[in-house]
């Protein structure tokens, strides 16, 4: 997987350019509703599947401490492949996504969703879990919708929310600007941050 990495605050004209662009655009917000267990087959331990915007599938496999999430209906596999490095050791996904729409169109075009690396805390002298977690890694991963096409969907840009200031904007602006034109499994997927995300 190729990533492009762009250091917070250097958007560049371009990214000014989207910025606008995003907008006059909308969002839909949405939870991970309507789910259903599945068979996983080789994919996970477990299934989910759920119902986004127009009958998309989203499909949700994961496991003790991981997770990863497609869009149906093409390509589920290679979608799953995808996902940001993530230091913790559980990795959270959602519950709520952003799907973005252009200003009239009836579907969309986008969808932004929260991936986060977490940490329980722990007392190694008492040997057991004390509640509560620690954040290790937050981020926005934005993604193409495709309507045709050996995917239905790919990741175009990471936005590291622990760094970057307005992060859920700047993710708008990043759809905006990469997403209708992205070519996936080719395109390099750009990274928003100080730095690469630590991975355990």
């Amino acid at each position: 997987m190729r990533y492009l990495w762009i250091v917070a605050g250097m958007v560049g004209l371009s990214g000014m350019a989207a910025a606008q662009d995003a907008a006059t655009d909308r969002s839909v917000f949405t939870e991970f509703e309507n789910c259903e267990d599945r068979d996983p087959g080789d994919l996970a331990p477990y299934l989910q599947v759920c119902e986004g915007p127009d009958g998309r599938e989203i499909w949700l496999p994961y496991s003790e401490h991981s997770g990863a999430m497609a869009i149906g209906p093409n390509g589920i596999e290679t979608q799953l492949d995808e996902r940001p490095e993530i230091g913790g050791l559980d990795m959270l996904i959602g519950p709520v996504i952003d799907w973005r729409y252009a200003d009239g169109a009836p579907t969309p075009y986008a969808a932004i969703v929260r991936y986060r690396g977490m940490t329980p805390n722990y007392d190694a002298d008492a040997a057991e879990f004390t509640g509560g977690a620690v954040t290790n890694s937050n981020v926005l991963v934005v993604i193409a919708l495709r309507e045709q096409g050996p995917v239905s969907a790919c990741h175009v840009g990471y936005v590291d929310a622990m760094q970057v200031p307005n992060a859920n904007e700047r993710a708008h602006a990043l759809a905006a600007e990469l997403a209708p034109d992205f070519h996936c499994g080719a395109d390099r997927i750009r990274y928003v941050g100080d730095g690469k995300p630590g991975a355990d």
